[in-house]
């Protein structure tokens, strides 16, 4: 247990502050902190000094604010300031004595705190501590790789996805929906012998390749192709056990179909396509795919070889966790699940099972993804893979480069939204990974297939 006098950080010293320190867990220690009635005034006063030289108030003269109005006015913003100000020189003053490496600021909820007047203020905080571990061996880490290729029926389908994805919609006309064709259509299901729908849906886009479930494949595609913008067909139709009228389920009815749009599909033309690509001819945009393909598999290949380097490095390297840390984020992802299940109208017994099994999956990865982060930290320090300033401008050129938009723009957004550091750590990370893969023992291996 330690004891002493802690130094403000605005170059002054309080000697009525005092603090004690003491180790409670693997990872977290107890401050007592105690600020003697004299030294809190002295720094009340100070503060109330502070706030009368920059507080403009009609009918006085500034720094001329009397007292009485100032303390009506600003004395718990002050006091709360104070506070504030002794629990950072607390924090800081355990830290440095200490050698405290911490993993998080202090948690004090600043408005439950409360100072009695004519009485020495004292509260009782803990610091999170980063885990102690000594870092093993983390270059020339044995690890399988297999040799990416690609064959041609892989660059023929992602042609085939290519051309998809560029097909435009053009109004089918008087030729009527072709079987490849879009149609946007209401939907109303009606039961026999009743002429009103019990279930209808406007906008819904079908093709008279996709039927509903509960309808014939051959005969939907059939009734359906040659329809125009403007007609209606009706079709046979099951309703299934899980249909949302209790009511009609198990028996037979019928679905009509109101297509308010038809469209048949344009693929792009070859010569569209060539000049996408900006290729010569069909076998220059072959290698063009195939090319960009390889560098993707590479990459892929290159994540999954850091992923499993960092996996040997995990298990290498057992460590205590702050468990708040854990704690937190195994209480975020629950409480998003629940709100999405409670939002999709989920019974609560089942809300329940699913938390639980939610719970153990986010602790999990919760744990795991800190143990990476600081080794990450430490592989970082020793290694000399810091992350610095020019670092962080080139990334956020990059990013601005890739959005169109200006540096200081992103500058200004990450910075607003406090994403600076979550930006430094993504950096850090990838810092890290391309150093373990690159003095890796990559042993090649066939590959499978």
């Amino acid at each position: 247990m330690a004891h002493a006098s802690a130094p403000a950080p605005h170059g002054h010293d309080h000697p009525g502050l005092s603090v004690e320190v003491a180790r409670t867990g693997p990872c977290v220690a107890r401050v007592r902190m105690r600020v003697t009635d004299d030294e809190f005034r002295r720094s009340r006063s100070l503060g109330l000094r502070n706030v009368a030289e920059r507080t403009r108030m009609k009918g006085f003269r500034p720094g001329k604010v009397p007292p009485q109005m100032l303390e009506k006015h600003f004395g718990g913003e002050v006091d709360q300031e104070v506070i504030q100000h002794f629990l950072q020189d607390a924090f800081n003053k355990a830290v440095a004595e200490q050698g405290f490496r911490p993993a998080a600021s202090p948690r004090v909820d600043l408005g439950s705190l409360e100072r009695r007047e004519g009485e020495d203020f004292e509260h009782e905080f803990q610091i999170l501590l980063r885990p102690e571990f000594e870092l093993g061996e983390v270059e020339g880490l044995a690890v399988e790789s297999a040799a990416v290729s690609v064959a041609e029926e892989e660059v023929d389908l992602a042609l085939t996805e290519i051309r998809r994805d560029l097909s435009r919609p053009e109004p089918a006309g008087d030729a009527g929906l072709p079987s490849d064709g879009v149609a946007v259509c209401r939907v109303e299901f009606l039961r026999n012998g009743e002429g009103e729908p019990i279930l209808a849906r406007d906008g819904v886009r079908l093709s008279p390749t996709t039927p509903l479930r509960g309808m014939d494949a051959a005969g939907f595609e059939q009734a359906l192709s040659g329809a125009r913008a403007g007609e209606a067909r009706e079709f046979p139709f099951a309703f299934p056990a899980d249909f949302p009228h209790a009511a009609a389920r198990g028996e037979t009815g019928t679905v009509r179909l109101s297509l308010t749009e038809a469209w048949r599909i344009l693929p792009p033309t070859e010569e569209e396509l060539l000049r996408q690509f900006q290729a010569a001819n069909a076998d220059a945009l072959r290698e063009t795919m195939r090319v960009r393909m390889l560098e993707r598999k590479n990459e892929l290949e290159q994540r999954r070889i850091e992923s499993a380097l960092i996996e040997q490095l995990i298990q290498a390297h057992p460590m205590d966790l702050p468990e708040p840390l854990v704690e937190d984020q195994v209480r975020a992802k629950v409480t998003e699940l629940r709100t999405a299940l409670e939002g999709q109208g989920v019974v609560a017994a089942e809300i329940e099972k699913r938390l639980a099994e939610e719970s153990r999956r986010a602790r999990e990865a919760a744990g795991r993804a800190l143990r990476a982060i600081y080794l990450f930290e430490e592989i970082a320090h020793k290694k000399d893979l810091l992350v610095g300033a020019k670092d962080l401008e080139a990334e956020l050129d990059q990013i601005a480069v890739r959005n169109g938009v200006s540096r200081d723009e992103v500058r200004k957004y990450y910075r607003e939204k406090g994403l600076l550091q979550e930006l430094a750590l993504e950096l850090l990370e990838r810092k890290v990974r391309s150093y373990l893969r690159e003095r890796a023992d990559i042993r090649l291996v066939p590959a499978s297939g």
